[in-house]
């Protein structure tokens, strides 16, 4: 996680919603950075902090909408729109 102030345009997100996320996180099977910062080349359109990434040398990095593990909105878009709920 990063440690830029909160509301920053670019700051992932403070926690993450589940251990199962950060355990994935932290072994790398999952990427966890600004989406400006991401290493690799962004295949979708979707504004979010978390990525699933490729094997290659250059990896293509597929951002999520959703935890994988527990289902909660982790992309920006998603999260704002169930908070205005």
């Amino acid at each position: 996680m990063g440690n830029a102030p909160q509301g920053a345009p670019f700051a992932p997100m403070p926690e993450h919603c589940c251990e199962m996320l950060q355990d994935a996180v932290d072994d790398g099977a999952i990427v966890n950075a600004p989406r400006n910062r991401m290493p690799g080349r962004i295949l979708n359109e979707v504004d979010s902090d978390y990525a699933v990434a490729s094997p290659d040398e250059r990896p293509k990095l597929y951002l999520m909408n959703f935890c994988p593990f527990c289902g909660r909105a982790i992309s920006r878009t998603v999260w704002n729109a169930e908070k205005k709920k």
